[in-house]
């Protein structure tokens, strides 16, 4: 899923500079000044979730969420959002021998708020009613699910957000969007994943106790638009 992201984003700084042309009469321009200055957002999407050693962190799963934007000035606005993805984990039991350890799994939505700054590629404009903007911003994730006899706790982690999008201008005060996000987040493993039992074997070996976990947020979006 990285690499679809990351030539989004590519495309998205690409396309409005070599589009941008001088010397266009006014009502001839691909350009419009934006009239609204704050915007909000309920959108939905699919969590692509990475995959880690022990298999518990929450999996991928569908998002649903609500984002706040404000023009601060010139291209830049001030960016929060708030999202739910129904995500579940598998539950272990790492002093069983391996073919005992998994248990089944839980459900394990994952919560997450986040502010940043978001940044239009077109400025204080769009180009033929379109507006790509790169994203960046911090928050906390949390997960519903509870620590179990593994010891392992999901926690209430920072989580570091970028990403960027393309915002399409309909009628009036409605705009739809489309964005791609990629979420980072550090989890931990119990010692207890590294203890051997009587099979002589053990949930994880080398593993690091302390790893970077990852989600790619592709989502779609309506806006109602307001404060001209």
């Amino acid at each position: 899923m990285k690499a679809p992201l990351f030539g989004l984003l590519a495309l998205l700084v690409a396309l409005p500079l070599s589009a941008q042309q001088v010397g266009f009469p006014p009502a001839q321009s691909p350009y419009r000044d934006l009239e609204f200055k704050e915007e909000l957002s309920p959108y939905f999407g699919w969590g692509s979730a990475s995959t880690d050693a022990a298999g518990v962190v929450p999996q991928s799963a569908e998002i649903v969420g609500l984002r706040y934007q404000i023009r601060l000035g010139g291209p830049v606005s001030f960016d929060a959002d708030l999202s739910r993805m129904g995500s579940s984990r598998d539950l272990v039991d790492p002093s069983q021998i391996s073919s005992k350890r998994v248990l089944g799994s839980t459900a394990a939505a994952v919560y997450g708020v986040n502010v940043g700054v978001a940044f239009s590629l077109t400025g204080k404009k769009s180009w033929h009613h379109i507006i790509p903007e790169v994203r960046g911003g911090v928050g906390l994730v949390s997960s519903e699910t509870k620590e179990d006899k593994s010891g392992y706790s999901f926690g209430t982690p920072f989580a570091f957000t970028f990403g960027g999008g393309l915002k399409l201008l309909s009628v009036g005060r409605l705009q739809l969007r489309a964005d791609a996000t990629e979420r980072l987040y550090k989890q931990k493993y119990p010692d207890s994943f590294y203890k051997t039992t009587l099979d002589g074997t053990s949930l994880l070996t080398t593993q690091a106790r302390s790893f970077w976990a990852n989600q790619t947020l592709l989502t779609v979006g309506a806006s109602l638009l307001f404060d001209r």
